[in-house]
């Protein structure tokens, strides 16, 4: 269950004066959650039970877990065509409802079952097992890029608004005077931005269709792409509200820590081990990475390479 889990436990952060210290928990590229894709909240289950007892022992035994942290891929839909998850969900619905369905079933369950176990802020980013990916971003003939906006849209729902398309979203509170999200661009409900004491969490969904969708896209030249038509960058509106979040945090005095996670690698190489290999197009040179540097980022938290 827990293969290829990287987890970053005990990490302290210095805050005000008149504050006490405080840490938190990375975990990425876990994979193991699926299951909960067709029983959500059975805590009998083999996956519920071993999650369970697992996260309960990083809180008791580390002392750590103000909020968690996980940068992609919780679970892992890469490997199942739509007709399965379908099949698994009775048959009886459309695919496009059937990927809604099993994916928020398996989000809004992946968070009750952390807060079963202590932790009551979890802020994941969206990874390519979430989407679909990674068979399911290229152009073929049992494609799956169709129905990626219901796996997105069921990842938002069943992190963000308790599993309800019209509920309220959890990320809504402004950042220094900076919207907590891109309202307006397709990431406006898997982009946020999140503060804690003196420190602010941004996380961003990379993971981007390239025009239509109908046609493979990669530039050999440039190193972009090369997993289907989703490419991973942060572009346009999406980087403007990304420099938005970064620039107010940095004029706030009262804030000390700016980190970073998406699911991608920026900086080549990566140790890899049974994954794509996705990283951002631009590496170094993107104005992603520009920007994170020019607003003195701490920390860039991303999975994918193992």
């Amino acid at each position: 269950m827990w293969c290829r889990t990287i987890l970053f436990a005990g990490l302290s952060i210095a805050v005000l004066a008149d504050e006490e210290p405080f840490s938190f928990v990375v975990m990425s590229d876990i994979h193991g959650f699926t299951p909960l894709s067709f029983k959500p909240f059975d805590n009998s289950t083999k996956i519920w039970r071993e999650g369970e007892r697992i996260l309960k022992n990083i809180k008791n035994n580390y002392g750590v877990g103000e909020f968690v942290v996980m940068p992609g891929d919780s679970a892992s839909y890469g490997g199942m065509f739509n007709a399965k998850i379908a099949s698994k969900l009775g048959g009886n619905l459309l695919h496009y409802d059937a990927i809604y369905q099993a994916g928020v079933n398996c989000h809004s369950g992946t968070k009750a079952l952390f807060n079963s176990a202590g932790f009551d802020a979890l802020l994941p980013t969206v990874g390519d097992h979430e989407l679909g990916g990674n068979k399911g971003f290229r152009v073929a003939k049992k494609q799956k890029l169709s129905t990626v906006p219901a796996y997105r849209q069921a990842y938002v729902d069943g992190f963000f608004r308790d599993g309800q398309q019209s509920g309220p979203y959890l990320f809504n509170t402004p950042v220094a005077g900076a919207p907590a999200r891109p309202v307006g661009t397709m990431f406006e409900g898997s982009s946020f931005a999140y503060r804690f004491r003196n420190v602010v969490i941004i996380s961003v969904d990379a993971f981007r269709l390239v025009g239509d969708g109908d046609a493979n896209y990669i530039d050999r030249e440039q190193g972009f792409g090369g997993e289907g038509a989703i490419t991973c960058d942060v572009s346009g509106n999406h980087l403007a509200w990304f420099e938005n979040v970064l620039k107010s945090a940095r004029l706030d005095s009262t804030i000390k820590h700016i980190f970073v996670e998406a699911h991608v690698p920026i900086i080549q190489p990566v140790r890899k081990v049974n994954c794509s290999g996705q990283f951002m197009d631009g590496a170094d040179k993107s104005e992603f990475w520009k920007l994170m540097n020019q607003y003195q980022v701490d920390i860039y938290f991303a999975g994918e390479g193992e």
